[in-house]
């Protein structure tokens, strides 16, 4: 076992390549705001990855669970991407909530600095113990 092939590396690392993922789709988003009929994205992984660790069957190929169609990553974090239905459209067709999507955004923005915070404390504590 190496020294950064830890659970807790793994979940961090593939938590920061899905916020990073999330972060795009709202770009995205808010780069389209004014397209005819364009409809917002949504990018779910918070909870797609707590399902995910409460199903036995993960251990397995087979996964009877609910959310066996869903995309998964190189790693223990599922991510999910649909469209937006709960937004009123505008009379364009587009659906994107310019509020919506920065406080989206803010909050992404929060989750990867937090876990970019956690893996640098991780990499002091290693440095702090050989001594450089």
């Amino acid at each position: 076992m190496g020294l950064f092939d830890g659970a807790a590396f793994t979940l961090t690392e593939q938590g920061l390549d899905a916020a990073w993922y999330k972060q795009r789709v709202i770009s995205h988003n808010i780069a389209n705001v004014t397209t005819p009929d364009y409809k917002a994205k949504t990018v779910d992984f918070g909870l797609v990855l707590k399902k995910k660790m409460d199903c036995p069957y993960h251990e397995n190929t087979d996964c009877p669970a609910d959310h066996a169609d869903e995309q998964e990553a190189e790693g223990p974090v599922w991510v999910k991407t649909y469209y937006e239905t709960n937004t009123n459209q505008i009379l364009n067709g587009n659906n994107v909530d310019m509020e919506k999507e920065a406080l989206a955004l803010a909050d992404v923005q929060y989750q990867y600095s937090s876990m970019i915070d956690y893996m640098n404390s991780q990499y002091a504590m290693i440095r702090t113990a050989i001594g450089k």
